[in-house]
């Protein structure tokens, strides 16, 4: 069985690591990254492995995260993306670039959910 593969993008590490451990606790293969360049290098490296990229986007709307969701959105159609915030500007401004729109806020549960939504369409035998 093949593991989905997520990208998770994100500056703060006391977000993003135990955000990342959880997901591969849920079964996931998890990639880490800090920022917009370190994610576009994996995307690069590795795109028609990556399933799903999380990028969040925190307080007024980061160009670095929409640019990089533009960014993936045009070159990587087979990525699946999900932004998170917890601003209403950005998750309106968000709104058109996420597959099934942005998170409201990231808090595990949701994550996972939009992540296993986002997946339930493919015929792998992947988790989710």
């Amino acid at each position: 069985m093949v593991q989905p593969t997520l990208l998770v993008v994100e500056r703060d590490i006391l977000v993003r690591q135990p955000l990342a451990q959880y997901l591969r606790d849920c079964g996931y293969r998890v990639l880490e990254a800090v920022d917009a360049e370190e994610a576009r290098q994996a995307v690069a490296g590795r795109g028609d492995r990556i399933d799903v990229v999380l990028i969040d986007v925190k307080g007024a709307p980061s160009e670095d995260g929409f640019a990089l969701a533009s960014w993936i959105r045009s070159g990587h159609s087979s990525i699946r993306v999900l932004l998170g915030a917890t601003i209403a500007k950005v998750l309106h401004l968000a709104g058109d670039l996420c597959d099934e729109g942005p998170v409201g806020h990231l808090d595990y549960r949701s994550v996972l959910d939009h992540i296993r939504r986002l997946l339930a369409g493919r015929d792998d035998g992947s988790p989710g």
